[in-house]
C-alpha cells in the first residue's frame, strides 16, 4: 500500500476516534452539566419564591388578603408600611350572668407603636422589588402569581400561589437538555386549593 494512502487512512482513523471520543464524553457530561445547572437555577427560583411569600404574608397582615398580582405586591414593597404592634397579655373582671358573680377574663391588648417601610423591614433598602416577578437568568420569563379565597371546614381562607414551570426556568436551554427536563413540573410556593404557604421543594 502506498505510504501516502496509509498515512491518510491513519489520519482519518485518528479523526474518527477523536470524534467518537468527544461524542461519548458529551453523552456522559450532558446529564452532569444539567444537574449542576438545575441545582443552581432551582436555588435561585426558590429564594425568589421565598421572598414573594414573605412579601405576601406582610401584605395580608396589613390588608387582610393576599395580593393577586405583582403590580400590587411590588407597589406594596416599594411604598407600603408595616404596622409595628406591641402585644401584651392582660386580664379583667367581668360580671357573669350565669354564675352571678365577677369572673376573671384573659385578653390580649394590642397597641400600635409605629410603622416601618416594607422594603426596609423585609429585604433592605437596596432590594429591587421590580425584579421579584422575573424568572432568574432567563430573559422575558415571569413567575406566575394568583390569589383567591377557598372554603376550609366552613371557614373562608385566603390563599395565594406563586410558581415557575421548568419550561420557563430552563427556556434558554430547553432544546439542549430537552430529554432531562420534566415539562410537567413547576417550582411552587403556596397553593390555590389548600391553606398552605409551603414550597413544593420542602
Amino acid at each position: 500500500m502506498d505510504s501516502k494512502v496509509s498515512l491518510l487512512i491513519k489520519i482519518v482513523l485518528v479523526g474518527v476516534v477523536a470524534a467518537l471520543g468527544y461524542w461519548l464524553y458529551s453523552i456522559i457530561q450532558e446529564p452532569i452539566q444539567y444537574e449542576e445547572l438545575k441545582s443552581k437555577r432551582y436555588a435561585l427560583i426558590q429564594e425568589k419564591l421565598e421572598n414573594i411569600r414573605e412579601a405576601q404574608k406582610a401584605y395580608k397582615d396589613e390588608n387582610g388578603i393576599f395580593a393577586k398580582d405583582f403590580q400590587t405586591l411590588i407597589s406594596f414593597i416599594d411604598t407600603g408600611k408595616i404596622t409595628i404592634k406591641e402585644r401584651k397579655d392582660s386580664s379583667f373582671m367581668r360580671y357573669d350572668k350565669i354564675y352571678q358573680q365577677d369572673m376573671n377574663v384573659d385578653t390580649i391588648i394590642v397597641k400600635v407603636i409605629g410603622f416601618q417601610n416594607v422594603k426596609e423591614k423585609l429585604f433592605g433598602e437596596e432590594f429591587n422589588a421590580a425584579d421579584l416577578e422575573t424568572v432568574p437568568e432567563v430573559e422575558g420569563e415571569k413567575i406566575q402569581l394568583d390569589a383567591t379565597k377557598i372554603t376550609v371546614k366552613d371557614a373562608i381562607v385566603n390563599v395565594f400561589e406563586a410558581k415557575a414551570d421548568d419550561t420557563q426556568i430552563f427556556k434558554d436551554v430547553l432544546d439542549k437538555y430537552s430529554q432531562f427536563i420534566d415539562k410537567e413540573h413547576a417550582v411552587i410556593v403556596g397553593s390555590l386549593t389548600e391553606p398552605s404557604l409551603s414550597g413544593n421543594w420542602k
